[in-house]
């Protein structure tokens, strides 16, 4: 089950996750690259952080990207998927700044004898 949430209330619904998400990018021969990133959510829904060299080039060539935090206290992790901007050229600190077009609360995963 996945629970939508709208642009204007990410911000709210990312403080319950905390300051750190992964995002998610597709390198050149088409294999994911997560990283760890500190993330700020404005009142709008857009995502903002800094990301290293090969997470900004991928953002440059392939903009689509998934931001995900890990489960909060009641199970449900938080997954936004976006367009990303990078701001300057690719470098070991390149801020990034992502359009969200769609979030979801998504469920507490279930084991196989549930």
């Amino acid at each position: 089950m996945s629970l939508a949430v709208e642009p204007g209330d990410l911000a709210g619904v990312a403080q319950q996750h905390g300051p750190a998400a992964y995002v998610l990018t597709t390198g050149a021969d088409g294999r994911p690259r997560v990283i760890h990133v500190a993330v700020d959510v404005a009142d709008d829904g857009t995502i903002s952080g800094v990301v290293g060299r090969s997470a900004a080039a991928n953002a440059v060539d392939r903009p689509n990207l998934c931001v995900l935090w890990p489960p909060a206290a009641d199970g449900f992790s938080l997954i936004a998927d976006g367009a990303a901007t990078v701001n300057g050229e690719p470098s070991p600190d390149t801020p990034i700044t992502i359009t969200v077009t769609s979030a979801v609360r998504h469920r507490p995963a279930r084991s196989q004898n549930q």
